[in-house]
């Protein structure tokens, strides 16, 4: 939503909504706009972590002023420590160490915890903010409660630029002046609570800053495949190929970290496109652009039937098998799970190994793609698709349910996503690549001379007394030779039919013209299908938008009281934070009016009688001072009806 800036009150937001709803409203989530104090928060317990692994077992690390004394006798001993160490050691001491320093690694004690003392001082100062709201999240009792709220505030997107209710009804507007900007929520776990208050604007730049790079490093890994495949060979070009489809999600994931997304399922978006660029691009379009033209058939290692061979059994085999060793879940669980100081730093090190939903349908494209788009070279190449996903399916079930952490619930975004338009778009390019593969054939920029066409480059042999098979014997036969000429086979303009062939230069035999012209308009079917289904509809739908409401109702109301599901299969938006290193999220706000039931987890090995309690060391409002902490984080409040309240 667009809500006000000052409308902070949970009980203000229950009364609007109360009056569309058939029962009542069970839970509002008001957020505030305080992502650099929620960063800055993260970033203190991230160092305090890591401080706590520095010191020795046993220290207190929550008492901060006792800290002082600890940290200048832990830095002591290590620098008596270091005055001991052998020679190699001193020598990567001054040369490699300050390397990684510069990079924030391998920092010492007193580093770290003169960074934190600055953060509090941070802290400090941001704590003193007033921040506005962002978005409010509202949760009713019933599906068709918020149905009705969503269809009377169906407003086009020009009435909430404007703030002007065209033909809406007055009842509509928050505080009777307001046009809201309501949609359909994302699950809880889908919400990005320090992306909120992000504009539209900045959303964009930040993405087109890492399409380019993602784009660089497609170039980058085109040239190296090209000169492994030119200068060494297809075996290890295969392998390069699956080794860089393997380690690229994890270098687009770390720049899809530097952009800003509300929903998850916005970030798996972007993932998607960015991993399937580059999968697709070094897999198929890299692996075609390099290949010379008259080698595209033939028998040799360096021929594109070997290559695409070798690549589709590289895929098959080293790419579950690079999944399956995961060199960093490895190291936590058998290096740095044993030399834990602490039972948290412990339990954070067998969280399991990252998976995206999002990159493995990029898997699935890919291989899509690769078995259309060479399918006429090499039609064995469905045979090796389908092993191809049959052992990925399996691998990836067995890393699901043995050894990948959880993901966040994102929905139907990322299938829906791929199905409309990657998994067509794959389609569709493999069906242009097969036209022009036929067109093409027999790929050898060599044309036929036929009767009357090139006077001159034909020849002929005169034989003598041929004898015939009836025993007839011939003084001389004259045999035409036939001639060839240069002609250009690879430039065709689109589709790819036969009246694309320069008028003196025509090589496609009559069978040849009559497939080409068949499948050329096919070719151009298929593109005007998808540039209706992806993009002509979701147009249309945005245009619309502009001066019309297009809020329609998705499936069918189940008719359930979301308060019968409660810490069930009904849960609460929380504001909470995923970060990398903790067990368990970061709670960002005050959960004293909430029913615990609607907070997704729980902690085993912080279970107390006041329920409420065993999240304390969770929440980042303990990080600031008492009397600001309901001013500076965002306001959750539950509604719970009489039913099924409970009673002291």
């Amino acid at each position: 939503m667009n809500p006000p800036k000052n409308a902070k009150d949970p009980e203000e937001w229950k009364g609007f909504f109360d009056t569309f709803s058939d029962k009542h409203v069970t839970l509002v989530t008001v957020a505030l706009g305080n992502d650099e104090l929620l960063n800055t928060l993260v970033a203190k317990r991230r160092d305090m972590k890591t401080l706590r692994g520095l010191l020795p077992k046993g220290v207190n690390i929550s008492d901060e002023e006792a800290l002082d004394g600890i940290v200048l006798n832990e830095h002591n001993r290590r620098l008596a420590e270091e005055k001991q160490r052998s020679c190699f050691a001193k020598l990567a001491g001054i040369t490699i160490t300050p390397l990684l320093r510069a990079l924030g690694f391998s920092l010492t004690e007193d580093v770290i915890w003169k960074r934190v003392k600055d953060t509090n001082t941070k802290i400090k100062e941001l704590e003193q903010k007033e921040y506005d709201v962002s978005a409010v999240f509202v949760t009713f009792e019933t599906e068709q409660g918020q149905r009705t709220a969503l269809e009377a505030m169906n407003f086009s997107q020009v009435e909430v630029l404007t703030n002007t209710a065209i033909t809406a009804d007055p009842s509509a507007l928050f505080r009777g002046n307001t046009v809201l900007n309501c949609s359909e929520a994302a699950d809880p776990d889908a919400i990005r609570w320090n992306d909120l208050k992000c504009t539209t604007f900045e959303i964009c730049i930040r993405q087109l800053l890492t399409f380019g790079v993602t784009c660089a490093l497609v170039g980058l890994s085109g040239y190296v495949l090209f000169l492994t495949r030119i200068k060494v060979s297809t075996t290890i070009f295969s392998i390069i190929l699956s080794a860089t489809n393997s380690l690229v999600p994890m270098i687009v994931r770390i720049l899809v970290s530097y952009e800003k997304h509300r929903r998850e399922g916005a970030m798996q978006a972007s993932l998607y496109v960015k991993v399937t660029l580059f999968r697709w691009m070094n897999a198929v379009i890299v692996t075609w652009l390099i290949t010379p033209f008259l080698v595209t058939l033939g028998e040799s290692s360096m021929d594109l039937i070997s290559t695409i061979n070798a690549t589709m059994l590289s895929e098959m085999l080293l790419a579950p098998f690079l999944r399956y060793f995961d060199i960093m879940t490895l190291l936590d669980r058998h290096y740095f799970a044993p030399r834990a100081k602490t039972e948290a730093q412990m339990l954070s090190c067998f969280k399991g190994g990252w998976y995206n939903l999002a990159e493995r349908f990029t898997d699935l494209t890919k291989v899509l793609l690769l078995c259309i788009f060479y399918s006429p070279f090499y039609p064995f190449i469905y045979f090796l698709g389908a092993a191809t996903l049959f052992l990925q399916y399996w691998m990836d079930k067995f890393l699901l349910l043995r050894s990948w952490k959880r993901a966040p619930t994102v929905g139907a975004d990322t299938p829906r996503f791929s199905r409309r338009y990657f998994s067509t778009a794959a389609i569709v390019i493999g069906v242009i690549g097969a036209g022009y593969a036929y067109a093409r054939s027999p790929f050898t920029f060599l044309c036929s001379c036929r009767e009357g066409d090139c006077d001159g480059l034909t020849d002929s042999t005169t034989f003598t007394n041929v004898s015939l098979l009836n025993s007839t014997v011939l003084e001389s036969v004259e045999t035409p030779t036939e001639g060839y000429y240069y002609c250009d086979q690879k430039y065709l303009g689109f589709p790819p039919i036969p009246s694309k062939q320069d008028y003196s230069l025509q090589w496609m035999t009559p069978s040849q013209e009559d497939l080409t012209r068949t499948f050329g308009w096919f070719c151009v079917a298929v593109v005007a299908i998808y540039g209706v289904y992806a993009l002509f509809s979701p147009t249309i739908k945005l245009t619309l938008s502009l001066v019309t409401g297009v809020y329609e109702p998705k499936g069918i109301d189940q008719r359930k009281d979301f308060s019968s599901g409660v810490g069930i299969e009904c849960f609460g938006y929380i504001p909470s934070l995923e970060v990398d290193g903790f067990h368990f999220p970061l709670l960002a706000c005050n959960i004293d009016d909430v029913d615990v039931g609607l907070i997704k987890w729980k902690d085993p090995n912080h279970m107390k009688e006041d329920a409420h309690r065993q999240y304390d060391e969770h929440n980042l409002i303990f990080d600031v001072s008492r009397e600001r902490r309901n001013a500076v984080f965002s306001a959750v409040k539950h509604f719970p009806p009489s039913w099924c309240s409970k009673t002291e």
